[in-house]
């Protein structure tokens, strides 16, 4: 009963909290200008840039955040998102986080 107990419990505080209409519609706006390198759906054409799709919320914000506010560097993201605010970042988070990603393994 305690394993279950624990295990449903580390269930939902992995989940991403709830995600509403409008900050999918709002990260789905703001997505357009991240689409040159990480493609329009999250899965990057440019070689150099990371997947998006299916990415944690808490990473993303993270990963956002830190390169604007100078932690973390790159010519191209540093531009793009020096501008964005707290709620813009959340908003992108849960756009690319509310992709499905299926993997396979190999044979």
């Amino acid at each position: 009963m305690r394993a279950a107990l624990i295990s449903g419990l580390a269930l939902m505080l992995a989940m991403p909290g709830p995600t509403f209409a409008s900050d999918l519609e709002d990260g789905r706006k703001l997505a357009r200008k991240c689409s040159a390198c990480h493609g329009k759906n999250g899965m990057a054409r440019d070689a150099e840039a990371p997947n998006l799709a299916g990415q944690q919320v808490l990473y993303l914000e993270k990963a956002i955040k830190d390169f604007r506010d100078g932690h973390r560097e790159d010519r191209r993201m540093t531009l793009v998102v020096k501008n964005l605010s707290d709620d813009d970042i959340k908003a992108l988070a849960k756009w690319y986080s509310s992709f499905k990603v299926t993997v396979e393994p190999p044979d």
